[in-house]
């Protein structure tokens, strides 16, 4: 029988343009709807905290705990009275040097152990035993040899960020698809073409993940730098409130500095997955 006679035998045309497209907004839409609930989630325990927090502070004593409407109250009063502001901006200034000169210095030490195996056998042990030594007991001994001025905060800062971003760096480099490479050799490429064109672009990410590191931990070292030296910025702040017993204040600065902690992890964040969007998690 032939087949162009029988209605039943008509194949229906398939548009595979069509069902990309559909399979395209099928995934935007769960994205959004996944979205939503993180938004959700979030929210819901911000809103849970918060209420916990009020009952608690509203029936613990002033000294040992403040409902959170104290607690935004009296640091709205530090800020604009005591100059809570300028510490900020003390602190930002301090954060920020030791995050851009750590993160460079952490970069830079980390592609020469990673592309140079006589600097991994020279210096890498020394870099590795500073890296799991823990910053604070060097502390100390850094306040003897440079005094306790911003320099010494500077310093303690840096280091606070130089060693996460070497090690981050460094396993970014070690973890270069060694395929790619030797493509590049196959195309005589040089070893500068090789670094610039293969190697950075694969270390890319983890420099990144280095920079989130640093975040966090130069928040750290700023915070110690501020306390253990001369006492400024936000942890003279906090220092002078907790001596004079107002809790209130002390837990609106450690507020303050968790939001400012936050803030830089988000745009940590938002800048790995603009670089590195395959490497993000969500």
């Amino acid at each position: 029988m032939n087949n162009q006679n029988n209605p039943n035998s008509d194949s229906v045309p398939f548009d595979i343009e069509k069902v990309g497209a559909e399979l395209i907004a099928k995934r935007k839409m769960i994205q959004k709807k996944q979205k939503r609930t993180r938004i959700y989630l979030r929210g819901s325990s911000l809103v849970f905290i918060a209420v916990g927090w009020q009952i608690y502070g509203l029936h613990s004593m002033a000294i040992l705990f403040s409902p959170l409407t104290k607690v935004f109250y009296d640091t709205y009063e530090l800020f604009f009275t005591r100059q809570l502001g300028e510490a900020i901006l003390v602190s930002l200034q301090t954060f920020g040097f030791g995050l851009i000169v750590g993160s460079t210095i952490g970069i830079f030490l980390g592609m020469m152990l990673g592309l140079f195996k006589n600097f991994d056998a020279l210096a890498g042990v020394y870099i590795f035993a500073l890296y799991s030594t823990p910053m604070v007991a060097l502390v100390p001994l850094l306040t003897i040899w440079f005094g306790f001025g911003t320099a010494a905060q500077y310093l303690i800062t840096t280091l606070f960020v130089v060693f996460p971003m070497t090690i981050s760096v460094y396993n970014g480099v070690k973890h270069v698809d060694k395929g790619l490479l030797e493509v590049g050799e196959s195309f005589c490429a040089t070893r500068v073409q090789s670094w610039r064109h293969i190697v950075l672009p694969s270390a890319v990410p983890f420099i990144v993940t280095g920079l989130s590191q640093g975040v966090a931990m130069g928040m750290v070292g700023m915070f110690i730098a501020e306390i253990s030296t001369q006492l400024s910025g936000l942890g003279s702040a906090l220092t002078a409130q907790a001596n004079a017993y107002h809790t209130a204040r002390v837990l609106g600065i450690i507020l303050i500095i968790m939001f400012m902690g936050v803030t830089f992890r988000t745009i940590m964040r938002m800048l790995e997955r603009k670089v590195a969007p395959w490497f993000s998690q969500s």
